[in-house]
């Protein structure tokens, strides 16, 4: 699927590039108090290993400030203040050199935003306005509605303060409302958007939640930085985002392993073999970057196997009592279960160091 991403300003979070011609970028953010430096710190590291690439804390005082900063820049990630209510705050984030600021035009006067706005525009720092049904002036019953209108009036309020490097995100806890929303501004306005689905929860059902709702959107193009939000750690957070974008084709970030569910037909130990095979693939990746490019399968019986190993770079089927080795559709040998799995990460780093004549 070839997906046509919608066109954007883009702006600069540090070294990270928003909207415009740039992939979709992964972020999350810190659970833990900002003003606990060595709390914050391994906190930023993990998010940086687990693949984030903006990290976004809670600034709730000035004790909060210096320690976070200093936390994110060691992770080497750019960082983005979350400011609410106190627009000290803001500009004080923005002068400690934070590479993006999110504020809620819903819990600020505008007396107040306006000197945040100048700060950034100072610093030359994008701004996020976030919209959350949570904190929206309602007017009315109708939440989308109030929700594009309320966007539609703080942009336009921005603007007039020649403020131009934004970020717009408008997130409810409803998959149809935030969806809704989304769609009906797109075409409204020419700046990126950071796209999820606020309070989704914890486990399958926050997963189920926000996975559905951000595939909607980026499979029509919506959506410039991403984070799934769920009560879980940040980092699981990160990885299911990545294997969001992975699924949609937006972005590659590891191997694509394919793997039968298996049935009745199954002869061999598929279960032991895939959760075998995946365990190596997260070492040799690291190792042999380019594995990152192939599709592996590792597939149960006879019936679907041997097509789907095929349609792989490399793939095993199992039949009874061995396994065949395909490599770019062919067959390339039988072996015994205990084999297989060499076998297989044999020709794997014969594919990724760019040779295929085994094929």
């Amino acid at each position: 699927m070839k997906i046509k991403k919608r066109k954007t300003r883009m702006v600069m979070a540090g070294s990270l590039k928003i909207g415009g011609d740039a992939r979709v970028s992964v972020q999350s953010m810190t659970k833990v108090a900002s003003s606990d430096y060595p709390v914050i710190k391994r906190a930023c590291a993990r998010l940086a290993s687990a693949g984030a690439e903006l990290i976004r804390t809670s600034i709730l005082s000035r004790n909060d400030i210096s320690p976070a900063i200093r936390a994110i820049h060691a992770s080497g990630l750019p960082g983005c203040a979350d400011i609410h209510y106190d627009w000290r705050l803001g500009v004080l984030a923005v002068q400690a050199g934070f590479d993006k600021i999110r504020v809620n035009p819903g819990n600020m006067k505008r007396s107040n935003l306006i000197k945040v706005l100048q700060k950034a525009k100072e610093e030359k720092i994008p701004v996020r306005l976030g919209f959350n049904s949570g904190s929206l002036p309602r007017k009315s019953s109708h939440l989308v509605r109030d929700m594009l209108s309320f966007a539609k009036d703080s942009i336009r309020f921005c603007e007039d303060q020649d403020c131009f490097d934004l970020v717009i995100s408008m997130k409810t806890p409803s998959v149809d409302d935030t969806v809704a929303v989304y769609r009906a501004l797109a075409p409204q306005c020419e700046y990126p958007f950071h796209i999820g689905i606020t309070e989704a929860g914890a486990g399958y059902a926050g997963v189920t939640k926000s996975v559905l709702g951000l595939g909607i959107l980026l499979s029509e193009g919506i959506g410039d930085t991403v984070r799934i939000s769920l009560t879980e750690s940040p980092e699981e957070e990160v990885r299911w985002t990545r294997a969001t974008l992975q699924s949609l084709g937006l972005r590659r970030f590891e191997p694509e392993l394919i793997s039968c569910p298996t049935c009745g037909r199954c002869r061999v130990n598929l279960m032991k073999v895939r959760k075998g095979v995946e365990k190596r693939l997260q070492k040799e990746a690291r190792i042999f970057p380019k594995i990152n490019t192939l599709k592996i399968a590792v597939m149960g019986c006879s019936v679907n196997g041997p097509g789907e190993a095929k349609e792989a770079d490399v793939g095993i089927a199992g039949g009874v009592g061995e396994w065949l080795l395909f490599c770019k559709g062919r067959v390339k040998g039988s072996y015994s279960e205990d084999l297989i799995e060499e076998a297989l990460f044999s020709l794997i780093r014969e594919l990724s160091n760019g040779t295929d004549r085994y094929c």
